[in-house]
């Protein structure tokens, strides 16, 4: 399992830099640091700051739901329903496939 506390600070970094080129740095930075280009690649480091601006106070619950769940969540664009599906998740202690069942089924509307 990935360490979603790294992951909750690199966005925070990346969303309090003001450098248009902060997703590119930070991606060549960690890349290099972690030696996990994949990992770091922009891509995820756009999710990771999305991480942080979607769950910026559920920082003792970063661990509970896995990191594929949270980009599950990350394309919900309605705040109440992306944190709906995040206490399903919690809830019921789902994982990846229950949670994208939750979305897929709209339990959000059933509800």
């Amino acid at each position: 399992m990935y360490n979603l506390l790294l992951f909750w600070n690199i966005g925070k970094k990346v969303y309090e830099n003001t450098d248009n080129y902060a997703v590119e740095k930070y991606s060549t930075y960690y890349s290099y640091y972690y030696g996990n280009s994949y990992m770091f690649d922009r891509e995820n480091i756009r999710f990771m700051k999305l991480f942080y601006i979607c769950f910026p106070i559920f920082y003792t619950k970063l661990n509970s739901i896995s990191w594929d769940q949270y980009k599950l969540l990350f394309e919900i664009n309605d705040r109440k329903e992306r944190l709906f599906y995040f206490y399903l998740s919690l809830f019921f202690n789902s994982d990846f496939k229950e949670t994208q069942d939750f979305i897929e089924n709209n339990y959000y509307v059933r509800i």
